[in-house]
Formats: C-alpha cells, structure tokens, sequence
C-alpha cells in the first residue's frame, strides 16, 4: 500500500485518477464509435480503432483499481465524443485526443514525481498513447 505524504497529496492523486479514468472512458467510447463508422470504408482502419479502443479500455481499469486501492471511489461522468463520419476529421480529433492525454500525464508524472506506482502505470499509458498518436498520425497522411 502505498503511504501518502499528506492527505491533501492523496486527494489530488484520486482526482487525478478519476480525470484520467474518464477520458480514457471517453477515447474509448470515440474510438469505437470511429470503429464502426469507418469500417465500411477502411476496414484497415476500423482495426486500427478497435486495438486503440481495447488499449484504451485496460487504462480505465488500471486507473479504477488505483482508485480503490487509494480507498477512493471512481466517479463516472458524461463523455462528450467526436462523431465525424469524415474519416480524417474521426483522425485528426483521436489526435488530438492523443496529444491531450500525453500532456496531462506528463503534467502529472512532474505533480507526483514521488509516487512511484503511479508514475509506473502512467508512463506505460504514456508509452500506449503516443503509439496511437504515431498510427493515426500515419493513417491521416495516407488520407490525403
């Protein structure tokens, strides 16, 4: 178990679990949905979408069971997705999904520096998204 500097240091690392929770929620259900939209066109990519989506669903469960492991409890919200059905715009919102998600675990691997479970699973989230980043980045230029 891990031992929290302060309680305060507990409460913001819940929150930023539940924030991490929710918008690998949310990825996953806009990856889906890109998924089913673009298999008809690019069956190629609709795969593409579903390993990000798969990916993105064991994130929600490494987020969740830190949750509880630090006596939280996840808190589910409303996920607002991209519904393109333009295959490079479906592209260009999952990249900015990526480039978001980068920036917001690396605002808090400097936050919480010090708790190396933590750090651990949120560098190999990392390490997953900006894998997707790099595909659907070559997927978009093979759009054009």
């Amino acid at each position: 178990m891990i031992t929290f500097k302060t309680e305060t240091d507990r409460q913001e690392l819940l929150a930023a679990l539940n924030l991490n929770m929710n918008e690998e929620f949310r990825a996953t259900l806009q990856y889906i949905a890109h998924r089913i939209l673009a298999k008809a066109e690019n069956p190629v990519l609709a795969e593409a979408f579903k390993s990000a989506a798969l990916d993105e669903m064991s994130h929600i469960l490494f987020f969740s069971d830190l949750i509880t492991k630090y006596c939280g409890t996840p808190h589910l919200q409303q996920w607002d997705i991209d519904r393109s059905t333009d295959i490079s715009e479906m592209l260009k919102q999952d990249i900015v999904l990526e480039k978001a998600a980068r920036k917001r675990y690396d605002a808090q691997l400097e936050q919480f520096s010090g708790y190396a479970e933590f750090c651990s699973i949120i560098n190999s989230v990392r390490a997953d998204e900006e894998e997707h980043e790099i595909e659907f980045t070559r997927y978009l230029q093979e759009q054009r």
